[in-house]
């Protein structure tokens, strides 16, 4: 018997400063639905579910698009120890490595954050996947150094 997942719901980033990162994720065209904190018998019981000890935590819910289906992140800065450490900076590290999002206008993107000032990990690059047509790709650094790609030209790959 197979689980029946229905869809992906969020994506946890933690970061070490929230109103930064907001900032930053609505410069990109998310919107804020939801602050809060996780703190109390709240944020006891989702430390119990996860199996960690409880460490309060500010978070905020930013949603991309207007759909019950639209991307949402999950933004979580943990006070209680402070959030720790650097995102993966490898592509070849084992499990979650980025965060991609589709756009019509790629080289209008990538001029724009170019002008914001966004650490970009290479040049806006084109090419032909197989079975496709012309696409582009580039990948850029949130302010906590999680790595973002931005692409455009792979529908194909999603029918």
């Amino acid at each position: 018997m197979a689980v029946n997942l229905n869809r992906m719901y969020h994506i946890n980033i933690n970061v070490k400063d929230l109103d930064r990162s907001i900032a930053f994720y609505e410069s990109l065209g998310f919107h804020v639905t939801a602050l809060f904190d996780m703190e109390g018998e709240l944020g006891e019981r989702n430390a119990s579910a996860f199996g960690v000890p409880f460490n309060p935590i500010k978070a905020a819910f930013l949603k991309l698009g207007d759909t019950p289906q639209s991307m949402l992140i999950d933004l979580c800065q943990h006070l209680d120890p402070p959030t720790e450490g650097t995102p993966v900076q490898s592509l070849h590290h084992a499990g979650f490595v980025r965060l991609a999002f589709h756009v019509e206008n790629i080289e209008e993107v990538y001029q724009e954050l170019l002008n914001m000032g966004v650490k970009m990990l290479g040049p806006l690059e084109f090419m032909t996947p197989p079975g496709g047509t012309r696409s582009g790709v580039f990948a850029f650094y949130d302010p906590d150094g999680t790595i973002l790609e931005v692409l455009t030209g792979v529908e194909h790959m999603a029918a």
